[in-house]
C-alpha cells in the first residue's frame, strides 16, 4: 500500500458511501488476508469475516477531527 490520503474515502464511508467503503476495504484487504492467515498457511474464513466487520466498525467509528484539525 502506497501512500495515500484516506481521509476524503473515510469521510464518505462515515456518510454511507458504499462504494468508499468498499475501496478501503480493497486498500486493506492485504492486510485482512495476512491476519487471517497468521498461524495457518490457509486462510480462515471465520476470522477472515471478523477482520472485515471490525474493520468496518473501525472506520464508522473513527474520529477523524482528531488528526484533521476540523
Amino acid at each position: 500500500m502506497g501512500i495515500k490520503n484516506l481521509v476524503p474515502l473515510i469521510r464518505k464511508a462515515q456518510s454511507g458511501d458504499q462504494n468508499a467503503m468498499l475501496e478501503l476495504l480493497l486498500e486493506f484487504e492485504p492486510s485482512i488476508i495476512k491476519y487471517s492467515r497468521r498461524y495457518t498457511n490457509q486462510i480462515n474464513e471465520d476470522c477472515y469475516q471478523e477482520l472485515v466487520v471490525q474493520f468496518i466498525i473501525a472506520v464508522q467509528s473513527f474520529d477523524l477531527s482528531k488528526y484533521t484539525g476540523d
